[in-house]
């Protein structure tokens, strides 16, 4: 058993079920531990909640960076659409991304701050993108506004 696979059972069942409904006691059975055994990687169950809502936000960013990049000299028309698209698409069939966009709309009541702060370096980083990429596209409309549109 390696701390990526306790990271992945624990992707699906928090995504699935939330914080309150991922057990971790189902986490060490997907993963074929005792439940025990996973606090040698993780002191606690806000532990775990807590480091692959990190690794999920960096995934998600590394995404829509890659896109953006990948989209730049296309016209807004065809480049904005087909980011929702497969954005729904990933929450779908992606376990870090169902995770992530649950987490960050459905956060449990005592990880609000630690993860409220995170989740907002995350949007400031979404908004800068999609600020540079409006200012090159709409060079006479105020771009951050066009990014906040967008993005809400």
């Amino acid at each position: 058993m390696t701390k990526t696979q306790l990271m992945q059972a624990a992707f699906h069942h928090f995504g699935e079920h939330g914080y309150n409904g991922g057990s971790l006691a189902q986490i060490a059975d997907e993963v074929g531990i005792k439940k025990q055994s996973i606090y040698t990687y993780f002191k606690s169950k806000d532990a775990l909640y807590l480091a692959i809502y990190e690794q999920a936000m960096l995934f998600e960013l590394t995404f829509v960076q890659t896109y953006m990049e990948k989209v730049r000299d296309e016209p807004i028309e065809q480049a904005l659409l087909p980011l929702l698209q497969q954005v729904a698409h990933r929450f779908e069939h992606n376990v870090e991304t169902k995770f992530f966009i649950r987490s960050t709309f459905l956060t449990p009541h005592h990880l609000q701050e630690a993860l409220g702060k995170k989740t907002y370096d995350y949007l400031d980083a979404i908004q800068a993108l999609f600020t540079t990429y409006f200012c090159t596209k709409m060079p006479r409309e105020n771009s951050d506004e066009a990014a906040v549109a967008y993005l809400a």
